[in-house]
């Protein structure tokens, strides 16, 4: 029996993921859920037109039949975290599931890293102070489940398994050469 339908689907619509490792109870809770009840989920939520995947540790959900629009739109998210993921690896090149951060700490290393300064200038386009792009870059981490707040006093985040799913996707693509493209 499906009793977390609506909670799922809230969590889910927004873009967001649900990750095995999650801090957060209530996410964990509904991770288990689906995790044991994945097949009813995927038909109900297939009904409705959205197909639930899972992926390493982590169930998110993409449309059955997508218009040019929301491909159009999905290719600029695409491009968008290829820059994040591109900043933060700059920033560590272990930040990956399970890593714990402070905006403190990305701040600080802004201050004396010259290339992770020229990157954050990029990450979005409205005039904003360094911190307060940090803040951004943290916020969107947060809404999509790619990291949660586990310490409140230090505003430390720790990095969910959901992470992953941007890493493949960054990982599929395969840079070719002026002179290697495929025909």
């Amino acid at each position: 029996m499906l009793n977390n339908t609506q909670k799922v689907y809230e969590r889910l619509i927004r873009g967001g993921f649900l990750a095995v490792d999650s801090s957060k109870t209530d996410i964990k809770h509904l991770y288990q859920d689906v995790e044991e009840n994945y097949e009813e989920y995927v038909e109900f939520f297939k009904q409705i037109g959205f197909c639930l995947e899972s992926g390493n540790g982590y169930f998110y959900f993409s449309t059955i039949n997508e218009s040019k629009a929301d491909i159009e739109r999905r290719l600029t998210a695409f491009c968008k975290w290829i820059d994040y993921l591109d900043f933060l690896k700059t920033f560590d090149s272990t930040f990956s599931v399970g890593y714990q951060f402070s905006k403190a700490r990305i701040v600080n290393e802004i201050d004396v890293n010259a290339d992770l300064k020229d990157k954050v200038r990029h990450l979005f386009s409205q005039q904003m102070s360094f911190p307060e792009k940090v803040d951004k870059l943290i916020g969107e981490l947060s809404t999509m489940g790619f990291a949660e707040l586990i310490e409140e006093e230090t505003a430390t985040y720790k990095v969910t398994s959901a992470f992953r799913y941007a890493e493949e996707l960054v990982n599929l693509l395969t840079i070719y050469n002026e002179d290697e493209i495929p025909e």
